[in-house]
């Protein structure tokens, strides 16, 4: 017999029996029966069980009754009882709101419409196929376990291979369309970082040449081995700060004896440029190492620890300290190096004296050039070149004006000056006696550098339609550090503003990267005696209309608005980065975060769910307007993982509803959702233990209700389903927990009447009971043994105890 997977009550007028139930619009055929006979018999006795049980009477009488359809069409199944009484069993059936209903006139005849809907055929693999993608699949999320480690297959090296090299997957997709596109992207990044880099690595507090370096190596590194086919890496603004912020003070006096001496007020940098370019060096290596091993041990979830109210908040906060490191540059005159901003900002007042007028004018006047080449690169095609070759075309002609008005020599206009030639040196001579000093600030790079890459990578990658593996990426970033602190590289990731144009030039492959990489090695080689003549304040210029954009304010204003928690994050981070340091306050605005997410961890979100009329759908109160409450059944959902830190407040929280609750109804079951709850530890389970003890001495009774297979294997091991009673678990759905709670609460209200007292419930109560599950073919714990007989039937258990003692029937 096939399945009718709905039913309604209808009543036609009467007189309107020429519906033959042959609709060609629809293609239904309908089999009719008059219910003078058994059909109506039939009905009498099924409106005396619950609902369900006529659901399955139906499909025992189409079984006789229904003409199949060769063809498979839809079949309908009307039954037509033509008498009063049957008339008034269809009012009394559509009055329980189990199904939906049309309204019965008092002139018409009852019908009872049952449509069979087609199933719907849903395509599946085959065994063999099914179980090789599960176990696919399955190999990603689970945990690796020593006893399946094996040999890999030829296959599996290859595939392996291409995933941590990259390049060997789009080396096959390039042509000549790609290499040409490629080609301009990679000269156009290149004459992009070379002002760049330079402005970066003085940020970091090293000699510009370092940028230089900093690039070449880890461009062609990255090349190789990153996901991304349109992300530049290279020295930024962010990362940079960071290195001198993090380096600033580690020298100590027999690395740096110069600084210690009396009368020095400058910073290490500047004290012993070798050594502190050393130890950048050594921070790379550091830096590189441990990218390497949180890539290889799956480490990369750390950076979710950084919000983005964090973020924001540190990278404004940075890109203020960046923009007033320049002032001495575009000014022209020299303050010490600090990342606090009262004493910077109290050296620029001691200082500000020494201004250089014509510097200052010319520097500002660069920064406001470069601005408005960027807009009009923005708002105008024709100008779109723009946006990567004015950073150079200003720097030439910056250098063109110094040299023709001769001004370093009679304006005093500062220049960059000797600039060492040749390809990037080898350094593996690393500061190994720094390494204890180097961990903690290198491990601060990690994370930001990190974080920084994956964002680029993710954002160019939607873009394009393809995926990237955070994993490799790590492995990628700290492989480029890695191997070019070996060529005198400090600390890099990917670059926004330089991924940006690269995108924008039409970068498709790492081959635009590549040719980075060794366009830099060639420009080195080549051009570094043109750098000398380069004014410091074009490339202060430079620095500030990298970082103006990274000031966001609105971010602020909108997380105030949404959640004053992320607005408060947003201005811990931002204050704390400015006046306590940028390793110290961007540590406290994680620690704040984390303590935010623990708080609403240890006090999780309380719903209180309510029953849906005419449907078995249970939904929280606040999402559903119109529901209705399940007499003497509370229904509640905690939004989070159960364990020790938070089942205080959730037993206390389960207690305080019983407790207002029993002001307008007894409560005697209480139903946990557990579906928000992803794991849960011992001590959360001896707290639910502990409560059902006390429950159970206050004849109240739990239900836990769609409970995750990972919490219901912990359960198990815990015996605690075996201890309290399985019919108490296991529950798939909201519904079958009710169901379980009203069973149980009607056999013991049917063991009370056969003991002679009289149960306390109203009429309600028994409607209820019969409109619920009679036929169940398991027992019941705490009720009379009477499996296979319906629950509802009163009269026959009532009957089956007469006569019998009050020993034998409790026996």
């Amino acid at each position: 017999m096939q399945h009718f997977s709905n039913v309604q009550l209808t009543g036609p007028p009467a007189g309107n029996d020429d519906d033959d139930g042959r609709n060609a619009k629809d293609s239904k055929h309908v089999a009719e029966m008059d219910a003078t006979g058994e059909v109506s018999q039939s009905l009498r006795e099924l409106s005396s069980r619950n609902i369900e049980d006529l659901d399955r009477g139906m499909d025992q009488l189409g079984r006789d009754s229904v003409r199949r359809d060769s063809t498979g069409n839809d079949v309908e199944l009307r039954y037509r009882p033509n008498t009063r009484d049957s008339k008034q069993q269809l009012l009394n059936l559509r009055e329980s709101n189990m199904y939906s209903s049309k309204e019965v006139g008092d002139g018409s005849k009852g019908s009872i419409c049952r449509t069979h809907d087609r199933e719907i055929v849903v395509p599946t693999l085959s065994n063999a196929l099914s179980k090789g993608k599960a176990d696919k699949l399955h190999y990603l999320i689970e945990p690796f376990h020593p006893e399946d480690a094996r040999l890999p297959t030829g296959g599996e090296m290859w595939t392996f291979t291409k995933r941590r090299l990259p390049f060997l997957s789009w080396v096959g997709l390039t042509n000549w369309a790609t290499f040409k596109a490629d080609v301009v992207a990679g000269f156009t990044i290149l004459v992009m970082v070379v002002p760049q880099g330079m402005s970066y690595a003085d940020i970091a507090g090293l000699p510009i040449i370092y940028g230089l370096y900093a690039t070449a190596t880890p461009c062609i590194v990255y090349a190789l081995t990153g996901n991304s086919r349109q992300l530049a890496v290279g020295p930024t603004a962010l990362v940079a700060i960071l290195t001198g912020a993090a380096l600033d003070g580690l020298l100590d006096e027999s690395e740096c004896p110069e600084y210690y001496e009396d009368g020095f007020s400058g910073n290490q940098s500047e004290a012993c440029p070798d050594a502190y370019a050393r130890l950048a060096i050594t921070c790379g290596f550091v830096t590189g190492f441990i990218q390497l091993g949180a890539a290889i041990l799956q480490l990369g979830f750390v950076v979710q620890f950084l919000g983005f109210p964090v973020v924001s908040g540190f990278t404004s906060a940075a890109s203020f300290l960046i923009a007033l490191t320049q002032v001495k540059n575009i000014m022209g005159f020299s303050i010490e190096r600090s990342q606090f901003i009262y004493i910077t900002i109290g050296e620029i007042v001691a200082n500000i004296g020494d201004t250089n007028p014509i510097q200052a004018v010319l520097g500002f006047a660069f920064f406001f050039m470069l601005e408005a080449s960027k807009k009009a690169a923005r708002k105008y095609k024709m100008f779109s070149w723009l946006r990567a070759l004015g950073p150079l075309i200003f720097c030439v002609i910056a250098a063109v004006i110094v040299k023709a008005g001769n001004l370093d020599q009679t304006q005093g206009v500062t220049v960059v000056g000797y600039v060492p030639a040749g390809l990037p040196p080898v350094s593996v001579d690393y500061n190994l006696g720094a390494l204890s000093r180097l961990i903690v600030p290198s491990i601060t790079i990690v994370i930001v550098s990190y974080m920084v890459e994956i964002a680029n990578s993710k954002t160019l990658a939607a873009l394009h339609g393809y995926e990237v593996w955070a994993g490799q990426e790590l492995f990628a970033l700290g492989s480029m550090n890695f191997f070019g602190s070996m060529f005198s590289g400090y600390p890099v990731t990917g670059s926004f503003s330089r991924s940006s144009v690269a995108n924008s030039v039409g970068a498709t492959t790492q081959l635009f990267g590549l040719i980075t990489g060794l366009g830099m090695l060639v420009s080195l080689a080549v051009l570094t005696p043109a750098f000398q003549y380069l004014p410091t304040f074009v490339l202060g210029a430079i620095v500030l209309s990298s970082v103006v954009n990274l000031f966001r304010y609105e971010d602020a204003i909108e997380l105030w608005k949404t959640k004053r928690t992320d607005g408060f994050l947003w201005v811990l981070a931002f204050l704390g980065t400015l006046f306590l340091g940028i390793l110290i306050g961007l540590a406290i605005a994680v620690l704040a975060s984390l303590v935010l997410v623990i708080a609403e961890s240890v006090r999780p979100q309380v719903a209180l769910l309510w029953k849906v009329p005419g449907t078995k759908e249970y939904r929280m109160v606040k999402q559903s307007p119109n529901g209705e409450w399940v007499q003497g059944v509370l229904i509640v959902r905690f939004g989070s993982s159960m364990y020790f830190a938070n089942m205080a407040y959730i037993r206390d929280t389960i207690q305080l509803l019983i407790s207002q609750g029993e002001h307008e109804q007894e409560i005697k079951y209480v139903v946990l959702e557990m579906s928000p709850v992803n794991t849960i530890d011992v001590s959360a389970i001896h707290i639910l233990k502990d409560t059902v003890k006390e429950f159970t001495k206050r004849d109240i009774f739990l239900c836990f209700a769609n409970t995750n297979p990972r919490v219901q294997a912990v359960l198990d091991r815990s015996e605690f389903p075996l201890k309290y009673g399985k019919e108490w678990f296991y529950h798939p759905t909201t519904a079958s927990a009710v169901e379980q709670c009203i069973r149980h609460r009607s056999l013991t209200q049917v063991r009370i009447m056969v003991d002679g007292e009289q149960p306390h419930f109203d009429g309600r109560d028994e409607n209820h009971l019969r409109g619920e599950r009679a036929g169940q073919d398991k027992e019941v714990t705490g009720g009379v043994a009477n499996k296979g007989r319906p629950v509802a039937d009163l009269g026959v258990i009532r009957e089956e105890h007469k006569g019998q003692s009050p020993s034998t029937r409790e026996a």
